[in-house]
C-alpha cells in the first residue's frame, strides 16, 4: 500500500493570487473607455528613436513601428494605439520619459476613441 504525500507550497498560493489579480486588472481595463494615443512630429526626435519607442513601449512589430514613424514624419502625427485610458497614460508617460532622457521633445496626446 502506498501513501501519497501532499506538500503545501506557498509559491503555488502566491502564483494563483497573482493570476487572479492580473485577471481583475484585465477585467477592469476591459470596462474602461478606450483612448487613442497620438504621436506628434518634431524636427529633433530621430526616426530611429521613434521606431524603438514603438517596439519597446507600444509593443509594435518593427514593420508597423516603421510605418507609424513614416506617418508621423510625413503627416505630422499618427495614431499609435487605442488602449484603456490608464494603460494609454502609462505608456505615454514611459515614452515621454525615455524621450526626455535622450534629449528628444517627442510628444503624444490622448483623445477618446469614438
Amino acid at each position: 500500500m502506498s501513501v501519497k504525500q501532499i506538500i503545501w507550497s506557498p509559491t503555488a498560493v502566491t502564483h494563483d493570487t497573482e493570476i487572479e489579480k492580473e485577471q481583475d486588472i484585465r477585467q477592469d481595463e476591459a470596462l474602461e473607455p478606450l483612448w487613442k494615443v497620438i504621436a506628434h512630429d518634431d524636427p529633433i526626435t530621430t526616426m530611429e528613436f521613434v521606431v524603438r519607442i514603438m517596439v519597446q513601449i507600444f509593443k509594435k512589430p518593427v514593420i508597423f513601428a516603421e510605418a507609424i514613424m513614416w506617418q508621423v514624419h510625413n503627416e505630422g502625427l499618427s495614431v499609435v494605439d487605442t488602449l484603456p485610458k490608464t494603460e494609454a497614460e502609462r505608456r505615454v508617460k514611459m515614452a515621454t520619459m525615455a524621450a526626455r532622457l535622450e534629449g528628444f521633445p517627442f510628444s503624444f496626446t490622448l483623445e477618446p476613441a469614438d
